[in-house]
């Protein structure tokens, strides 16, 4: 049997998603023959060409949105004259344009592009210092925003790296999901027709997997799924990932297995080999499928894949010279997600602390926490350097554990591996000046972590595990290394107290004004079906309505709290605030200023 991996759009261009060069490589390591391909990259590719901006404009002129797209439609030649100059640049494949793109008057200017420049000559800025080849990076991405903008005009679903990601993340039901599906489809979806006729003409596979990370993934699954069903009906089709190991946990709705014909769970490695099998039904591991007009659940309960035991990702079938990286904020850490070609590892399965109540502490992929040794580590990431030609690596653990990455560190400098990396981590009291030391030697670039609420009282409460002092104590051994921090902050927590949330943005403003803070970013808290808060929730002072079980996906929960303040306008006074901390802008002012302005 032949299996084609799919990653559906859309994620971020820059480097491959890791989840079917991991698969790729696991089925292949089993004797099977399994190949990828990238469509929701393809899909963008598709976008950013002179032909592609064509075809979007002859489309904006047939729908409603022509008036709003005007200013558009009249720089179609310009926009089509110097696409294919910009890609090859991003690509890394043209840096002699960069001085070129660097001039104003080199590409035409949609509102993004104009607004940066409008920004820049009003603070003075000169684009914070930056040299030729990053300020055409910089002008280049957000180009490409403007072409992105004008293909939401189109189709209000787009985004740059999600497609309907407010239609998938809350359904209770299939219904709606199906309505857009069987719709008139756009000039998106038809791209992603003929994306899907070429990949199975090429590959011939006997079925097809489709890995759904996040919410903004899901549509374009289904809508590459319903054309496989269209064109070949035979082809076994396989849905799994994040998205669906959190949110169709307690699937009922048949109607999606119109479109698939198995949804598994969790790790997918044993699911996909005993689907792939073609094994006996009792022989199935966490898989829905559709029996009789009804859903069932099957799990023989097989151990699952020691993490240890697996073999390195590999690259194989993805064209790793077509990504291409965005450069769109002027902030050092927030450009690692979307530039530079990062090769993404995961250390250990699970999270090593696996106690925060506001997380989904309760599936495998955080409870089971199963860590590979560093001697694999490093071979794995020797051999993905070698495919990939490049030594940059994102780990992409829930958490890395501070043991672990002691003991890595050891093994990278015991080897002379030249490599970068960078990674999310607990900001824990055992990360010590010597280990971040050793971790910047090893070539750790930069960390996130969670601040979270930023108060002691409510780290305490969520068990976090953190103090603010402490957690301040270790953010400033990591600047002091060298080594980039951002923090994740979040508001709304069950609770919290604007007093508290004031004080919490005053210590992101020292830390940012004394250069141990980089970047930062504030997310209202939701709460998620399997986490603690929503299992115990008079213990954290919430009610939870009643409410149908939902017959399709259940992740975030509305739920009722009293707070002393205007959840929506303090999230944006915090915003505001931080946005302008990190331009150095309003430092010396109270924090209570940035309220006033709501």
């Amino acid at each position: 049997m032949k299996i084609l991996l799919i990653t559906p759009p859309l994620l971020q261009p820059n480097t491959p998603y890791p989840a079917t060069p991991l698969l790729t490589a696991w089925l292949r390591s089993q004797g099977h023959d399994a190949v990828q391909a990238d469509l929701s990259l393809e899909l963008l590719l598709k976008l950013f060409s002179a032909a592609g901006v064509g075809e979007l404009c002859r489309a904006l002129e047939a729908s409603a949105a022509t008036e709003e797209a005007a200013g558009f439609l009249e720089a179609e030649a310009a926009y089509r004259e110097t696409v294919d100059q910009v890609l090859l640049f991003l690509q890394g494949r043209s840096p002699q344009a960069a001085e070129k793109l660097c001039r104003r008057g080199a590409l035409p200017e949609g509102p993004y592009l104009a607004r940066a420049y409008e920004q820049d000559e009003r603070f003075g800025w000169n684009f914070r210092g930056i040299d030729s080849a990053d300020r055409a990076r910089h002008l280049a991405s957000l180009y490409l925003d403007d072409l992105a903008g004008a293909a939401k005009l189109l189709d209000p679903q787009f985004g740059f790296s999600r497609y309907a990601e407010s239609l998938a993340a809350a359904l209770p039901g299939f219904g709606k999901i199906r309505e857009v599906l069987e719709q008139p489809h756009s000039l998106f979806f038809q791209w992603l027709e003929t994306l899907t006729d070429e990949s199975v003409a090429r590959h011939h596979p006997d079925a097809v997997v489709l890995t759904v990370p996040f919410p903004g993934c899901l549509l374009g699954a289904l809508a590459i799924a319903r054309r496989i069903k269209q064109t070949r009906p035979d082809i076994q089709i396989l849905l799994g990932g994040g998205y669906v190991n959190t949110e169709l946990r307690g699937l009922s709705d048949p109607a999606v297995f119109d479109y698939v014909d198995f949804i598994t769970l969790d790790s997918g490695m044993l699911p996909l080999a005993r689907l792939v099998e073609k094994a006996d039904s009792s022989k199935w591991v966490r898989t829905f499928a559709r029996k009789e007009g009804v859903v069932r659940f099957f799990d023989c309960m097989e151990k699952p894949v020691e993490h240890n035991d697996l073999p390195p990702p590999i690259y194989a079938g993805l064209p790793l010279d077509r990504y291409f990286g965005l450069f769109e904020v002027l902030n050092p850490v927030t450009r690692l997600w979307s530039d530079g070609r990062w090769n993404k590892l995961v250390l250990a399965h699970g999270c090593c602390w696996g106690r925060c109540a506001f997380c989904d502490t309760s599936i495998d992929s955080i409870c089971r926490y199963d860590p590979a040794t560093p001697a694999v580590i490093c071979d794995w990431m020797e051999t993905m350097i070698a495919e990939s030609g490049f030594n940059g690596f994102h780990f992409v653990d829930e958490a890395l554990p501070h043991a672990l990455l002691d003991v890595l560190c050891d093994e990278i400098l015991r080897r002379g591996l030249s490599v970068e990396w960078w990674g999310n981590i607990r900001f824990e009291q055992r990360f010590s000046g010597r280990l971040i030391r050793k971790m910047a030697a090893a070539g750790c670039i930069a960390v996130t972590g969670g601040l979270e609420t930023c108060c002691d009282r409510t780290l305490k409460l969520m068990r976090k595990g953190i103090t603010v002092k402490n957690a301040v104590d270790v953010i400033r051994r990591f600047a002091d290394s060298g080594i980039l921090t951002h923090a994740y902050l979040m508001y709304g927590f069950p609770t919290q107290t604007l007093e508290e949330t004031f004080r919490a943005l005053e210590t992101i403003r020292d830390l940012v004004d004394s250069g141990a803070l980089h970047s930062a970013y504030w997310h209202r808290f939701a709460l998620t079906a399997h986490s603690e808060v929503a299992r115990h929730p008079d213990r954290f002072s919430i009610h939870l309505p009643d409410l149908p079980p939902p017959e399709f996906a259940r992740n975030e929960i509305p739920f009722e709290s009293a707070f002393d303040h205007d959840l929506a306008a303090v999230g944006e006074s915090l915003c505001t605030a931080t946005y302008n901390y990190l331009h150095g802008v309003g430092l010396e002012l109270p924090v209570s200023h940035w309220w006033s302005k709501n």
